[in-house]
């Protein structure tokens, strides 16, 4: 029985790395030259490797993201860099989710609006990534009725490292949010989406129907952005005047894990570019590990203004070149 169970495993195995390679081999890839672009959100650095044009083929739920975009990759001695650049279809800049607008003729503040994002989905441990996001979505299935996003891994133990980075809740301090996604067995709370250890970006800035802040030097706030460092109670009492806008949310530095990714995204004229910036290797359980001379099957999505709806592709492969 031990002899039938060795021969199993390794069968699974080279099933799984004759997979893997494969989905590598069919897989659009984007080449990281040795580099150290800036991470300023501006195109034009030549210490980025060769663009790729990528099709975002997969509309997720409602789609509506761009249909295209176009890569670059660097890595040096110490970090992974990676810039995605896209028409935005819309040719709007949405950087004001759940902003707070006051309407004069009611006396009544309501919240509305949504903002631009990038997902980055990078295996940690899990066997069946060739399919990349494809496989880890699981609407329909009973056993995930409980579960908000219907996204997570398939198997106990797998994980996989995401890189989200959000025009109004993240870009604004530096950062993309880096978290993990895990099975039904790890879940909290029937969460499988996880942050990563450490603290986050935001906080709603919401008391009941009111804003909890407003800010602590402009009361007649036109910034879509507040920050933890100027905050003042929401004063209702205020002569607001109609059309006045509070941001939905208060932002502030991350922490730990939380922290791994340094992004920086401008908006140029209907154009977006945003950059990323992470350690080859953090360290943490949590977080991909990249290597020189190594491939690497990733996933990429691009929401308009939405928290869902995205187009994306499932599968692109990362080199890093040879040193």
């Amino acid at each position: 029985m031990k002899r039938v169970f060795v021969i199993g495993v390794s069968l699974v195995l080279i099933v799984g790395v004759a997979l893997l390679a494969m989905a590598l081999a069919q897989s659009t890839t984007i080449v990281a030259t040795q580099g150290t672009p800036r991470i300023d959100g501006v195109p034009g650095d030549h210490e980025w490797g060769m663009p790729v044009s990528v099709s975002l083929s997969l509309p997720v739920m409602a789609g509506g993201g761009p249909e295209n975009a176009t890569l670059r990759a660097a890595y040096d001695d110490e970090f992974i860099y990676l810039s995605v650049m896209w028409q935005d279809p819309t040719a709007t800049q949405n950087i004001r989710k759940n902003t707070w607008t006051y309407d004069d003729a009611t006396d009544s503040w309501a919240r509305s609006g949504d903002e631009d994002r990038v997902y980055l989905l990078w295996n940690i441990n899990a066997p069946d990534f060739e399919s990349g996001c494809a496989a880890y979505c699981h609407v329909g299935a009973p056993a995930w009725d409980a579960v908000d996003t219907k996204m997570g891994t398939n198997n106990p133990g797998d994980m996989l490292d995401v890189w989200h980075w959000k025009a109004a809740r993240t870009n604004p301090v530096g950062y993309a949010d880096d978290k993990h996604w895990v099975d039904l067995t790890n879940a909290d709370n029937s969460e499988t989406r996880l942050g990563d250890s450490g603290s986050g970006f935001y906080s709603s800035n919401k008391s009941g129907d009111l804003p909890q802040y407003m800010d602590l030097h402009t009361a007649e706030f036109a910034s879509p952005f507040l920050f933890d460092n100027a905050l003042a109670d929401f004063d209702s009492t205020m002569n607001w005047s109609d059309g006045s806008t509070i941001p939905g949310y208060f932002l502030k530095q991350p922490s730990g894990s939380r922290a791994d990714v340094f992004a920086e995204g401008r908006y140029h004229d209907g154009i977006w570019v945003v950059e990323f910036k992470r350690r080859l290797d953090t360290g943490n359980p949590d977080d991909a590990v990249f290597a020189a001379g190594q491939a690497y099957l990733f996933s990429l999505g691009i929401s308009d203004s939405s928290g869902q709806n995205k187009n994306g592709v499932p599968v692109l492969n990362l080199r890093l070149s040879s040193r």
